[in-house]
């Protein structure tokens, strides 16, 4: 077999009948080598170590003519040819015989794996009615369903057969767009992360039933419009919102790191959920289990940083009465994750390089090593490699923390995100607050998709609590957002008119209200993104503040 290749194994252009039936596929895998066979009616392949056989399979447990898959009427059938081993259909040995053959059914011959595909054609007038039937049994019985659309093609649709065993109907809806009916919408998150791992490049949406629509045609077009929330694995916290190719990759690029002992470097503007990304390492790690220690560098003045992070001995300051087990030994077990690693001072950078080098450090003091074994995460929204040229951060403890690296794209650069999490947040907080859930009208979702998001997720989580509280009605207008959402914020709306002086004026104090809200109010947080001292921002509050 050649690494991957594709065999029409048709017996002739369908009829207008055949529009309507099954497609079927084989997906052959052979060690790394695989192929994708499609079943037109009439197909019959024979799998073998014979010369002639369609697919010869080298492997001394294969018979020279091992066994035949079929296609008669519709439907696939394998024909066991009386085997020396037998051919292992899931996990029966058959021998000598004839089985009929379904979609996700596992056929062995030797060491060669057949994964039976198939999905229902379209008629030239809709959508295939088997979709609407099951759709309709599966509203029925649980009260619920979801519509998945996959947009790829017939062979990367054939790869996929692994992860669909558990969909009730495959549809092909159109050329390149599968429908996929799930009787539990709770494991879209799941489907989902597996289709993107088997293919990168696929396009997944969902709408769900009743909430999106209760029939196919109503629900497709929910799936048109845009993707859907989903969670990313079952360890994923609620809140989690992958539907953009480059948060697929992030959420890969976990998958992959998490198991490995690695310190992993997370880099992202402030607000992108960096600490959301370290704690689905730790999920997903062999210390799961252990304890997720966080720690903010810049919430902290270095000395007192430094007794948090190491602990400290009694008597050791004044104050010191008793013994305190520090961040670093806290973790012990688990994962320790230092979001803000630019902030630290160039002292406990250099502390800090002892305990990855060794993992042993002194509580201050102490005179008696300790060693824990921990797992560290840290997280920056600053260039520490341009840092560490300019001496501004250690070039060891830089190559110390990135040996392995993962960066985090703003809001701005996943937009199709920004409704999706919009409606998150506002289920999030109408459920904290003991609301009705809270929709979102036209006027305010055209608002949030204009904004920027300079505060990426963090501010359009405040956005949404904020328009929670005040949409009474039930409903999110454009009203109910903070005026800097999508209008009046710098480089918004109306350009301020009037003397110059007032002019510069009016720009500095919406600045300020900008960075105030992205950072929660914390008057450090803003000063530092606005380049200014937190005492120069407090003597901007009082300039601007209206006078009584």
């Amino acid at each position: 077999m050649s690494d991957a290749t594709t065999i029409d194994a048709g017996g002739g252009p369908p009829s207008d009948d055949a529009a309507l039936a099954t497609r079927a596929y084989l997906v052959v895998r052979e060690g790394e080598r695989a192929q994708v066979i499609v079943l037109d009616e009439g197909a019959d392949i024979l799998f073998g170590r014979s010369p002639e056989a369609t697919v010869r399979i080298d492997d001394a447990k294969a018979s020279r003519e091992h066994a035949r898959i079929v296609r008669q009427g519709g439907v696939v059938k394998l024909v066991e040819l009386g085997s020396r081993n037998g051919t292992r259909v899931n996990d029966e040995t058959v021998r000598d015989e004839t089985r009929r053959l379904r979609s996700g059914d596992l056929v062995r011959v030797g060491d060669a794996e057949i994964v039976i595909a198939e999905s229902a054609g379209v008629s030239s007038t809709g959508r295939g009615a088997r979709l609407g039937t099951e759709l309709e049994r599966a509203i029925g019985v649980n009260g619920r369903a979801a519509l998945v659309r996959l947009s790829l093609t017939a062979n990367e649709l054939a790869q996929l057969s692994p992860v669909l065993g558990g969909t009730r109907l495959v549809e092909a809806q159109s050329d390149g767009d599968y429908a996929l009916l799930l009787d539990d919408p709770d494991a879209v998150g799941e489907l989902a992360a597996a289709v993107k791992q088997l293919v990168p490049a696929a396009v997944v949406g969902v709408a769900r039933a009743p909430e999106d629509g209760r029939t196919v045609d109503e629900l497709w077009r929910r799936t048109s419009k845009r993707p859907s929330a989903l969670r990313v694995g079952p360890a994923g916290p609620p809140g989690v919102i992958v539907a953009d190719a480059a948060m697929f990759r992030v959420f890969e690029l976990v998958r992959k790191v998490a198991p490995a002992p690695s310190t992993v470097l997370i880099l992202g503007e402030t607000g992108v959920g960096k600490e959301v990304i370290a704690e689905q390492v730790h999920r997903q790690s062999p210390r799961a289990a252990g304890p997720f220690v966080r720690l903010n560098c810049a919430s902290l003045p270095e000395t007192l940083l430094e007794s948090e992070l190491f602990g400290y001995e009694r008597g050791a300051f004044t104050g010191a009465e008793r013994r305190k087990i520090g961040y670093i030994e806290a973790a012990d077990g688990g994962t320790l994750f230092l979001d803000e690693i630019g902030e630290l001072a160039p002292t406990m950078q250099t502390k800090l390089l002892r305990v990855l080098e060794d993992r042993k450090f002194m509580r201050v003091g102490g005179r008696e090593e300790i060693v824990s074994d921990l797992r560290i995460l840290a997280a920056t929204n600053r260039n520490l490699e341009a840092e560490t040229k300019t001496g501004r951060f250690r070039e060891d403890l830089y190559f110390r923390l990135s040996a392995f690296v993962i960066r985090i794209p703003p809001l701005r650069e996943r937009m199709g995100e920004v409704e999706l999490l919009a409606e998150l947040f506002a289920r999030q907080f109408a459920k904290r607050m003991n609301v009705a859930p809270r929709a979102i009208a036209p006027g305010a979702l055209e608002r949030l998709r204009a904004h920027h998001w300079p505060g990426n997720v963090r501010e359009l989580r405040n956005a949404m609590e904020h328009a929670v509280v005040l949409a009474e009605g039930g409903v999110i207008d454009g009203e109910h957002l903070p005026e800097s959402v999508g209008r009046g914020g710098v480089g918004q709306g109306p350009a301020p008119t009037g003397p110059m002086r007032e002019q510069v004026a009016d720009i500095e104090r919406r600045a300020i209200q900008d960075a105030l809200d992205v950072e929660d109010g914390n008057q450090t947080r803003a000063a530092k993104r606005l380049g200014i001292s937190r005492r120069a921002l407090q003597y901007k509050l009082e300039k601007y503040r209206p006078k009584r």
